[in-house]
């Protein structure tokens, strides 16, 4: 019979386990400080903005849409920054709106950083739509095409569509 006993110092299998008995006698505290941010360094720049409203999938323009850009408050009040109406094509003129940046602020990517806006878009004889979230990068002109949907004949209430943006692993940080 075949006896493979032999100890050899690269067998790794016939060791036994270490033990430590290492005891921790206090935890040590250190207590957590929050970063002072200064917001008089906070930079502000400007991007834009270009909205239009269609139907059928943007074969037919939307006129008269009222399109409203707000920023939503810590306090839940909304501070509307743009409320246009539409022309016959379904477009309204550029928006501008600003992007505030504080570069010591550690919770905003120094690479990446935006201002999150809210868009409602309203007309008569469509439902509603909104878009949360949506991000102004400064120097770019960022486009939105809104698909309005009519409303059903003979329906009470006026229903709304709400898309919200998500944030992306690459924004972590401004959240």
């Amino acid at each position: 019979m075949y006896n493979n006993s032999f100890n050899n110092r690269y067998d790794n299998y016939n060791q036994k386990p270490y033990m430590a008995r290492n005891m921790m006698v206090k935890k040590a505290e250190i207590p957590v400080q929050q970063p002072i941010i200064d917001d008089t360094i906070a930079d502000t720049k400007t991007g834009y903005l270009t909205i239009g409203a269609f139907t059928a999938l943007g074969a037919l323009p939307v006129p008269n849409a009222t399109i409203t850009v707000y920023e939503t408050l810590e306090n839940g009040e909304q501070l509307t920054h743009a409320e246009l109406l539409s022309d016959a094509n379904g477009r309204v003129p550029d928006i501008e709106l600003p992007v505030r940046y504080n570069p010591l602020d550690p919770y905003m990517s120094p690479e990446y950083y935006f201002t999150p806006y809210n868009l409602r878009v309203q007309a008569r004889n469509f439902y509603t739509v909104n878009v949360m979230n949506l991000r102004i990068f400064p120097g770019i002109k960022t486009s939105y095409k809104i698909d309005m949907i009519p409303v059903i004949a003979g329906e009470s209430g006026a229903p709304e569509q709400t898309f919200i943006i998500p944030s992306s692993p690459i924004d972590g940080l401004n959240d």
